[in-house]
């Protein structure tokens, strides 16, 4: 570090290290929920995007794929672009809250046209470009909301066991979502008139319901701490601001932690998006069960996962963020890769068995992950001197949004080298090529990306000792 920076980065450390007001319960209550909705569109959308496009719609899968993936592609453009304009900003309401008030109208309202475009009657090209459109308003709207609000939580929770409290809370509403997305979801769509009917109703529900929630978020934040921070260099200068997605990237990659526990949430949603892509066709064609069924699995799935919270806190705080995510790493994947190995007449109880495990391990890792992420954001502002949530924030959702992709990419390179018939329903008949790509797609698949993450998150070595001695100086000082 140069002695110019030197200064700034001493006045970083600072304030991070004296601010310890806590922020009450309500406020933090309130705050987390916004990962209701986040959750439960994340998670309608991957689990239904690809299946509408080529059930009604009529478009190829391997075509549908590419679009989820080109519109999260573009996503490398605009999160650490948004980041780094919330990092800059300053606003009567703080840095965060203006993009709060934006993206969630946005949001509410891209993910309820989506699942409506099949009442235009478009097909084939057409259809295919108006999903584009629309897969691109909403990737837009999702960043606008989630970045500044990932961005939140240093401030929120400055402790390092503080951060797992308030990440436990935000797990606890990110798994009501997740119910409400992946179990509520097809449970309206198999009560409201055909399935083409259920899915416009489902969107303009949940659409309406999470841009509500996010409002709520928006007006609660006013109750929470905006602190000072240093700006980054160049302020709101239209040049910085254009060339912030590639520098400011680089530079926050120069954080190891960050970097590491980033390609980690990489292979984990990587996971979750394959799955959710092919629950689906597999509930369909290879389980032989109806739509609803996808929301008892998956309410059972959050369940579990909710009512293991606490056991994942005492767990971690007993043997370590990174510990924990190591074996549960190795828990989820071996969960995934058992449905390799179902066959017809296999008892139902260990479908069930399958929905409670793979739901408290998805859960524990997740906690983790969101756990960790706070640590390497205060690890950033301590050793630069900078606060640069925003674009941290920017870039994991960058991944997150990638890995969104990456699920129904895969799967529909699976599904258009099996054979999948298209544009005629749910219920027409597939080649058995088809059913064998779909077991494939919920089974080794995921469990590859969770044992991938492995090395990766195996040279994580932040931990409280490190953040306590990079503090220390600071307060020494004075």
């Amino acid at each position: 570090m140069s002695e110019a920076a030197a200064p700034a980065a001493k006045a970083g450390r600072a304030k991070a290290g004296n601010r310890t007001d806590p922020v009450g319960l309500f406020d933090q209550i309130t705050w987390a929920s916004g990962s209701f909705a986040t959750g439960a569109l994340f998670n309608a959308m991957a689990l239904f995007a690809l299946f509408v496009m080529t059930s009604f719609l009529g478009i190829s899968p391997a075509l549908a794929g590419t679009i989820i993936l080109v519109a999260r592609i573009y996503d490398g453009i605009i999160d650490p672009l948004i980041g780094a304009l919330s990092d800059r900003t300053r606003h009567r309401w703080g840095p965060r809250r203006i993009y709060l008030l934006i993206g969630a109208i946005a949001l509410g309202a891209s993910f309820a046209l989506f699942f409506n475009l099949s009442a235009l009657g478009l097909q084939g090209s057409a259809a295919a470009f108006a999903a584009t459109a629309l897969l691109l308003l909403y990737s837009t709207a999702y960043s606008i909301f989630t970045i500044p609000y990932l961005a939140m939580p240093p401030d929120i929770a400055p402790g390092y066991d503080a951060r797992t409290r308030l990440m436990s809370f935000r797990v606890f509403f990110l798994l009501a979502g997740v119910t409400a997305g992946s179990a509520g979801a097809p449970a309206l769509v198999e009560a409201i008139g055909t399935p083409e009917q259920g899915y416009r109703a489902m969107g303009t529900a949940l659409g309406l319901a999470a841009a509500g929630l996010c409002l709520i978020v928006f007006l609660g934040a006013a109750r929470l701490p905006t602190p000072e921070r240093p700006a980054p260099p160049g302020g709101l200068d239209a040049r910085a601001l254009l060339v912030s997605p590639f520098t400011d990237t680089g530079r926050v990659f120069a954080n190891a932690p960050f970097r590491l526990l980033t390609l980690v949430k990489l292979c984990q949603l990587a996971v979750l998006s394959t799955v959710l892509a092919c629950t689906p066709y597999f509930f369909g064609l290879v389980l032989g069960l109806g739509t609803a069924r996808i929301g008892a699995y998956f309410g059972l799935f959050s369940i579990a996962g909710i009512i293991s919270v606490p056991l994942w806190r005492w767990v971690i705080a007993r043997f370590g963020k990174r510990e924990t995510y190591l074996v549960l790493l190795v828990l989820y994947g071996a969960g995934l890769a058992s449905w390799f190995a179902w066959v017809p007449g296999e008892p139902e109880w260990l479908l069930h068995a399958r929905a409670v495990l793979i739901g408290a391990f998805s859960t524990g890792t997740l906690l983790c992950a969101l756990a960790m992420l706070p640590d390497t954001m205060e690890y950033d502002r301590l050793a630069s001197g900078e606060g640069r949530e925003g674009v941290m924030s920017g870039v994991f959702t960058f991944v997150e949004n990638v890995a969104g992709a990456l699920g129904p990419f895969i799967v529909g390179l699976l599904l258009e080298g099996g054979g999948l018939v298209t544009g005629q329903g749910p219920d027409a008949v597939q080649p058995p090529a088809v059913l064998a790509a779909v077991q494939w797609g919920v089974s080794l698949v995921p469990a590859v990306f969770c044992f991938a993450a492995l090395p990766l998150l195996w040279r994580y070595r932040l931990d409280q000792g490190m953040l306590d001695a990079m503090r220390e100086p600071a307060g020494a000082q004075g």
